[in-house]
């Protein structure tokens, strides 16, 4: 969606009653509503871009603007694009299950993979996410596909499910 289509569809949930789209308001104060209204759109947009569940957004495939090093047999990283919020699926030659997508560096998970013994396999990789940093256990070959949800300048990328988030304002 454009800014103005979404605008359109978060206008018509925020407010608690119906808005005649025949007649215009104009306020003598100063304040420019229609900015007043984008900025709230732009807020709870980027709201779900961060934290809503998967399944109300749309991940893109990166993988082609990825690039991967392998540092040892059991450790090698990805390189994010910019703009890449959340990585959702790793796919790569040699993996027989989904990696688990671990965010939280500091967390139990992410320092297991720093032992040889702990660390993922083919059968069960792992992916320690640092912006737009991916440590991944092992690097088992090529990138298939490299799914994310991206910040793309003018372009609104969601289900149309997600706009049972928006509030009525008050």
């Amino acid at each position: 969606m454009t800014a103005p289509q979404l605008l359109h569809e978060w206008r018509l949930r925020s407010f608690p009653e119906n808005v005649a789209a025949d007649y215009t308001l104009n306020r003598v104060d100063g304040i420019d509503t229609d900015e007043i209204m984008t900025a709230l759109m732009e807020d709870w947009y980027r709201n779900l871009l961060h934290s809503a569940d998967i399944h109300l957004l749309n991940p893109v495939e990166i993988a082609p603007d990825c690039s991967l090093k392998k540092l040892s047999d059991r450790h090698g990283t990805i390189t994010l694009p910019e703009g890449t919020l959340r990585l959702t699926e790793i796919v790569m030659d040699g993996w027989t299950g989904s990696p688990a997508i671990i965010t939280d560096r500091s967390s139990r998970m992410a320092r297991l993979q720093q032992s040889p013994y702990t660390s993922g396999s083919p059968l069960s990789p792992v992916a320690v996410v640092d912006g737009l940093r991916v440590d991944i256990y092992p690097p088992a070959g090529n990138l298939i596909s490299v799914k994310a949800i991206v910040d793309i300048p003018g372009v609104y990328a969601l289900d149309s499910a997600a706009f049972a988030t928006i509030k009525p304002l008050q």
